[in-house]
């Protein structure tokens, strides 16, 4: 009676994690944090709306602060998407091969830390530093963006990773779009590296509802446990137009806190943004 009473529960706690990636990530991943060791994934506010909203959209932009967290939210969601769903492909791209292997790491880290019943019920049929597949017939990989990467595969997901600092990213973009016709999902994230590359105009046509991508812009204020003298401390290490890029996500241009006059709240807008809004109302 009592191992039926158990198999009924771990039944129940399968369903539950399969239907929400966000009670799967919040209850049973942990991640390396690079001071306190292993701990548990606890999102915050941002990355479980972030999310969200990776789950509503096919394609999502995501132009991010640095040190969010975003690249370990993305290997998460990508866990629970291969874990509990058969004959799904998520193949991650990056600047260097060590850069989208480190996202596999992750993912094949929280897989290790999982509690056994739940790692019984999906298990691994290969499991290395370039890829993570299970039973199921899915499988997690990694590449460089170098070359015609991913031009072959037949993905469920695409993750481009600091897409902005990938040389001939329109070529791995064309070679890998065909691909994604079939109901793919893709996610470009990455700070700011100027203007005019693939990842700007990608970013400008997202915002103008040109291009189908959903834009998600992190700003380094959306962190609880960042504040003024944070951002102060990133100026001093970084030099102000580096730090600009990596924590304002501007490309180039300085950014001013303004009033919100819907909500009352404090927000910062680029000074472009501010006179486009200006011009908009007449003032």
């Amino acid at each position: 009676m009592a191992q039926q009473n158990i198999k009924e529960l771990i039944k129940l706690e399968y369903a539950k994690c399969l239907e929400d990636p966000v009670y799967f990530i919040k209850k049973y991943c942990f991640i390396q944090h690079p001071v306190k060791g292993r701990i548990k994934f606890e999102l915050y506010p941002f990355q479980e709306k972030t999310l969200v909203e990776l789950l509503h959209h096919d394609k999502n932009i995501i132009l991010k602060s640095r040190q969010l967290g975003i690249s370990t939210l993305s290997a998460a969601y990508s866990l629970w998407l291969t874990m509990f769903h058969r004959d799904k492909s998520v193949l991650v791209v990056a600047t260097k091969q060590d850069v989208a292997k480190n996202l596999i790491t992750k993912s094949r880290e929280m897989y290790a830390y999982l509690p056994e019943w739940l790692k019984a019920q999906q298990k691994t049929d290969e499991n290395n530093k370039m890829s993570i597949r299970f039973l199921n017939g899915s499988q997690i990989k990694a590449v460089s963006g170098a070359g015609d990467s991913g031009r072959s595969e037949a993905l469920s997901l695409l993750i481009i990773d600091e897409c902005a600092f990938i040389q001939h990213i329109e070529d791995l973009w064309a070679s890998v779009q065909q691909t994604l016709a079939t109901g793919g999902k893709a996610i470009l994230l990455s700070t700011p590296n100027g203007v005019g590359n693939f990842f700007h105009r990608t970013w400008q046509r997202a915002e103008e509802q040109e291009n189908g991508f959903n834009p998600i812009r992190l700003h380094w204020t959306v962190h609880p446990d960042r504040d003024e003298a944070w951002r102060v401390q990133q100026t001093a290490e970084l030099g102000e137009k580096l730090a600009a890029q990596e924590c304002d996500c501007l490309w180039g241009e300085a950014m001013v806190q303004v009033s919100n006059i819907q909500t009352g709240e404090e927000e910062y807008i680029s000074i472009s943004e501010l006179y486009k809004n200006l011009e908009f109302a007449n003032v």
